[in-house]
């Protein structure tokens, strides 16, 4: 009889409540091949109702070296945003990503599953598809650098009730900003469980001082909460809109280069094109 481990039993169990629940289906990630789960989820009308369906493909990772790279890495098209839950294992991490989902909550996870979900939604307006993923949180040492490079944006987790998962953040947008090679990322604070208020290890001024240093906004938020849903989904909404402004913005700024540089070599030309040669005389 084959033998199997813990982590393989809540894979499975894991797997049976999604499917009784929301009707999607939880894989096993292969320990030989890094293969992320991508779930389609459609939103249809305004009346917020979600039509799942079974996973469609994979988008397949490579890991090389220290680095994992996703098979469409890159900037993201127009109307589309990736995002990525960063932070420690058991801050609620894929709990929020299933609270604004599906609108349901379900307390227990497998931490090693990572998955990639997208989303169709509308945001002021605008159609949005939303790339979410939800790594498998086992902490820094387990980093890998394609999560910074695949996102347009990061939302950085922790728990009020583990302090450890609050001072680790620091050093975890350090490193998305090295291997970006830029201090300029869009990213949100996001302060998970704040129902357990008698666990509370991280106060909410801190959550705010640690917001500031990391240049980004701060939210306090409950998953398990079900009167908190729209404070969930606003976590999501303010970080595509915080992701628009700054593409806005740099975009602007390319344009207003290249007007910049097509200036000056039209006024290079005509310079070039009024100043009579030089030519050498002899008397």
């Amino acid at each position: 009889m084959p033998s199997f481990t813990t982590k393989e039993i809540l894979a499975d169990i894991t797997g049976v409540i999604c499917s009784t629940i929301f009707g999607l289906t939880a894989t096993r990630r292969p320990t030989s091949v890094l293969l992320p789960t991508t779930r389609s989820i459609q939103r249809t009308g305004s009346a917020a109702k979600t039509r799942p369906r079974p996973e469609v493909r994979h988008r397949v990772m490579a890991y090389n070296g220290s680095r994992l790279k996703l098979s469409n890495g890159g900037d993201s098209k127009d109307g589309t945003c990736k995002i990525a839950l960063l932070g420690c294992p058991g801050v609620g991490k894929t709990a929020l990503t299933v609270r604004f989902l599906t609108k349901r909550f379900i307390g227990e996870y497998c931490p090693t599953l990572e998955s990639v979900y997208k989303y169709q939604t509308s945001i002021d307006d605008d159609d949005v598809r939303l790339e979410i993923l939800d790594t498998a949180g086992q902490g820094l040492n387990y980093w890998k650098d394609g999560y910074a490079l695949w996102a347009d944006c990061f939302m950085f987790v922790y728990s009020i009730t583990d302090r450890d998962s609050f001072q680790e953040l620091v050093q975890l947008k350090r490193h998305v900003e090295s291997v970006r090679k830029s201090t300029s990322i869009t990213g949100i604070l996001v302060a998970n469980k704040n129902d357990l208020l008698h666990d509370r290890q991280v106060t909410e001024a801190e959550g705010e001082e640690l917001a500031d240093e990391m240049g980004c906004r701060f939210y306090e938020v409950s998953a398990s909460d079900g009167c908190q849903m729209e404070n969930v989904a606003t976590l999501f909404h303010d970080l595509y809109r915080d992701y628009r402004r700054a593409r806005q913005q740099r975009e602007g700024r390319q344009r207003k280069t290249s007007s910049s540089a097509k200036f000056k070599q039209a006024i290079q030309k005509v310079i070039s094109g009024k100043t009579p040669s030089r030519r050498a005389t002899t008397s």
